[in-house]
Order: structure tokens, then C-alpha cells, then sequence
């Protein structure tokens, strides 16, 4: 796991609702997964996961007394809501992490998404870190045209041949062995089909970086998912 022990701790909720489209059980599922890291140094990492993953929670329901889904309680819409956290990479300095909210509303036509965002957190420095402690300079349109042409749906996007290239934005982004992915979901560089990534190359991106890093980078390595763990279920 890039010498990064974790655990993913499950919750997952079911609730019957009044009434559901034909074909359609009458229930609101909840799932919710969150990364535990099981080493002490890592502590503030898993509590920034846990709020993570409370926010996402509030910004799908928005507590709103006028929704027909404003908290799991007063849900009465047939369907379902999953907030999964990942971990991409790790070594001995950092840790990159994702979390993205997935719901269906029984009757639409597809799933949809919200809210994905990325995290590189420092276990150097015990907070996440910012383009800043990475980039000496901030991505140009000359590093955002190179991430388009790597972009791997570039069939998806609006404007493929844009000459400012496609965002970058930090947010997004993500390190791992073989340099950094910023990825999309869909609706941000397109239609629902253009959810997509473009990975950079470390070389590629040398230009761009400090002298020094907050990271070795031949220590990153991928990781692989442990069993998620169930923590709580009603």
C-alpha cells in the first residue's frame, strides 16, 4: 500500500419510502465509505477523510426543510446515495486521496455525480498540501494543451482542440509513480459522457516543479483497495 496502512470503514443505511416508479423498490439507500488510516502518524489524515465525507453528505441533502431528500430521515425519494473515498497512491511522505458522491433517483435515466474532489496530503507535514508546495510555476496553456492531448476520453470533450487546453486546476489533481492525473467528471469538460483524466509525466512536468519536494518521488506507488470493513448498517 505505498507504506500507508488503511482500512475503508463502511456505513450504510435503508429506509422505506411512500411510493417508488413501477419496477422500482420503494426504499432511500445510504452507503457511505471512508479511509482510516491504522498508523498514529496518520491520524489527522483520517479525520480530515471523516469530515470529508460528512461534507459530502451535507452538500447532497443541503438540509433544506422544502426538499424531498433533505437528510437521510426525511428522505422520500426512491433511490440511492454512495460517498466512496480511495487512496491512488502512497509512500513514507504522502498521500493521495479521493472522495466522490454518486445518487440515483429511481426513474432517471442514469446515474449522476457531484462533488468529486482530490486530496494530496503530506505526512512530512501532517496537512495537505497546496499547488504551491509543488509547482514553482503554476500550469500554463502550454502544461494544460499537453494534458489535453493525454486527456484519455478526449472523444468526450466539449472543445477538444481548444487552444488554452483543459483546466488544471488543483483540486483535481493527484500524484502517483508516474506523475500527476488530474481528473473530471462529467459535465465539467462536457456532456454527461465526457468524465475523463490526463496524466502528466513527472519529466514532462520538471520545468514546472521546486527544486526540492515535500515527496520522494521514486518511493510513490500505486495502491491497492483493502476489504472495506463494515462499521455500522441499519
Amino acid at each position: 500500500m505505498g507504506g500507508f496502512p488503511y482500512r475503508v470503514a463502511v456505513t450504510h443505511r435503508t429506509k422505506a419510502v411512500k411510493s417508488a416508479p413501477a419496477g422500482y423498490e420503494r426504499s432511500w439507500k445510504e452507503r457511505v465509505e471512508v479511509i482510516v488510516g491504522t498508523n498514529f502518524r496518520d491520524a489527522a489524515f483520517s479525520r480530515l477523510m471523516r469530515r470529508e465525507a460528512l461534507e459530502s453528505l451535507r452538500q447532497y441533502y443541503g438540509d433544506d426543510p422544502g426538499s424531498d431528500c433533505s437528510s437521510f430521515e426525511r428522505c422520500e425519494i426512491a433511490g440511492s446515495l454512495e460517498v466512496i473515498e480511495d487512496v491512488t497512491s502512497a509512500s513514507p511522505d504522502v498521500i493521495a486521496a479521493n472522495i466522490g458522491t454518486g445518487f440515483y433517483n429511481a426513474g432517471m435515466p442514469h446515474p449522476n455525480s457531484m462533488g468529486a474532489r482530490s486530496f494530496i496530503w503530506s505526512r512530512r507535514w501532517n496537512r495537505l498540501l497546496r499547488q504551491s508546495d509543488v509547482f514553482a510555476i503554476p500550469p500554463d496553456d502550454t502544461l494544460r494543451r499537453l494534458a489535453q492531448s493525454n486527456f484519455d476520453n478526449r472523444e468526450g470533450l466539449l472543445n477538444p482542440d481548444d487552444p488554452k487546453g483543459i483546466p488544471l486546476d488543483w483540486n483535481h489533481a493527484s500524484i502517483g509513480p508516474d506523475g500527476i492525473t488530474w481528473s473530471f467528471e462529467p459535465y465539467e469538460l462536457g456532456g454527461y459522457l465526457s468524465a475523463g483524466a490526463a496524466t502528466i509525466s513527472w519529466s514532462a512536468l520538471k520545468p514546472y516543479l521546486r527544486s526540492k519536494l515535500p515527496f520522494v518521488i521514486r518511493e510513490i506507488r500505486s495502491t491497492r483497495r483493502p476489504v472495506a470493513s463494515q462499521a455500522s448498517s441499519k
